[in-house]
């Protein structure tokens, strides 16, 4: 989880390969004290519906559909600690 004091989030070793992508193109989507969405960084490819509604339910944001900076393609992965 992010560091309490920093709120900075490590991306560990284990997650591009679970992304399926070098090191250098994991991106920190979101974090808060419970959780962690991993990106792919700039990925091209359809929307993945299913990543923006994990994610939005563990941030409590919403994507703007409309909106194509928003729009998640590709992989995510959401670490959850409950």
């Amino acid at each position: 989880m992010p560091n309490p004091k920093t709120g900075f989030a490590r991306i560990p070793e284990l997650v591009p390969a679970l992304l399926g992508c070098a090191p250098g193109l994991v991106d920190v989507l979101a974090s808060g004290p419970e959780y962690i969405a991993y990106s792919v960084f700039d990925c091209e490819g359809e929307t993945n519906s299913a990543a923006m509604a994990a994610v939005a339910a563990v941030s409590g944001v919403a994507f703007e559909l409309d909106d194509e900076d928003a729009i998640l393609c590709g992989a995510v992965l959401v670490v959850q600690c409950k």
